[in-house]
């Protein structure tokens, strides 16, 4: 199996805290999306296996797209791949954008999945990172979704957040689960470099939370969503049983997925590569017949670098038997000493041929993956 990924870069402006390739250059939106089918067309052998479980339309914003926008896309990918019945279509949401009429249009044309940027449930908080929608309207999209034919609902949250307390993240976990969402991504607040929020935190305008504030609130959420019924399957992401996205397991599991649009990035096993970020050059250099990447061959350290630091980051645990097949006996040697150092301090579960990490250390992950890195 393979995945599909569809970079939309349009936003209409940018939140303070997105370091995501995008632009607000919407007059080119009809060329970029004619550019996207061009370029599935043109790699669509980059997959050897061409079977799809998922594809998944993310960015920026997504729902910026029209059903005609959707519709010649997927019918492109239809074309060139093997989509299987039960394939995973995800297509990312603003709040702003949902009405009844536009989830009925992308429903018909086979989006079967919605992930809705929520982020915070305050009013004051979501303007001051520059989000472009209320709690209302956040509120009036769970309503829409809640009585349209869609069933598989994830939405997103960020904690750890300035002037957002422990109190208000569970009345926000407790209203959102007034709602059938199947999937949840809670992410730390990241302050990455040269965005308006890492300015902001420069100039004193904005104080981080502290570590201890960040570990506080990881374990309400943790605590009461376990708690509510769902998995916590990788750090980050929780869901009800059935519900576990494809596209994010197919990303830890190390499948192949094939990346299109301005700097979508693509893995077939033995290397990576990714589009270069400007839009006008991305549609001029398709329009000419060019794909305009880089690229970089995977060394079998990196590839299992990668393994240790995608599977900490599950409860899928690291198999002894995986690595002694497939990175040789010095690796196999080098991850045995250093797990028995690990097991000795008191992390992981250790079942057969698997080492599974304990509760504790999915917050440890990083830490755990220097640890057993080469």
């Amino acid at each position: 199996m393979a995945g599909l990924y569809i970079h939309i870069p349009f936003c209409t402006d940018k939140c303070f805290y997105c370091d995501f390739y995008s632009g607000n250059q919407l007059y080119l939106l009809e060329d970029y999306v004619d550019a996207i089918v061009a370029e599935i067309e043109f790699r669509s052998n980059y997959l050897i296996n061409k079977e799809i479980n998922t594809i998944y339309f993310g960015g920026g914003t997504p729902s910026l797209l029209n059903k005609y926008h959707i519709s010649k896309i997927l019918k492109q990918i239809y074309k060139q791949f093997r989509v299987i019945s039960t394939a995973e279509i995800t297509l990312e949401c603003n709040p702003e954008n949902i009405s009844d009429l536009y989830l009925s249009e992308i429903f018909n044309l086979g989006i079967n999945r919605i992930s809705l940027g929520i982020q915070f449930l305050d009013d004051k908080i979501l303007n001051s990172f520059n989000r472009k929608h209320s709690k209302e309207l956040i509120f009036n999209a769970l309503d829409i979704i809640e009585r349209s034919a869609f069933d598989n609902l994830s939405v997103d949250i960020i904690y750890a957040v300035p002037g957002i307390s422990n109190e208000d993240l569970l009345l926000t976990l407790m209203l959102l689960l007034n709602y059938d969402i199947k999937h949840i991504s809670a992410y730390s607040l990241t302050v990455a470099r040269n965005t308006r929020l890492f300015w902001k935190i420069k100039k004193g305008d904005v104080v981080e939370n502290t570590e201890n504030s960040f570990i506080d609130q990881y374990k309400i959420i943790n605590n009461y969503l376990i708690l509510s019924g769902y998995v916590q399957y990788e750090v980050s992401n929780y869901a009800k049983n059935g519900y576990l996205s494809f596209h994010n397991l197919a990303y830890w599991n190390q499948l192949p997925y094939l990346g299109v649009g301005v700097s979508a990035h693509s893995y077939n096993l033995v290397s990576r590569q990714w589009n270069h970020t400007n839009i006008k050059k991305y549609i001029r250099d398709i329009k000419g017949g060019i794909i305009d990447f880089e690229i970089e061959q995977l060394t079998d350290i990196q590839i299992y670098n990668e393994y240790i630091i995608l599977k900490l980051r599950t409860i899928q645990g690291l198999s002894y038997t995986y690595i002694q097949d497939n990175f040789g006996m010095d690796v196999s040697n080098h991850f045995v000493s250093r797990i028995e150092v690990l097991k000795n301090k008191n992390h992981f579960n250790i079942q057969d041929d698997y080492i599974f990490p304990k509760q504790d250390d999915l917050l440890l992950a990083d830490y755990l993956a220097k640890e057993l890195m080469l």
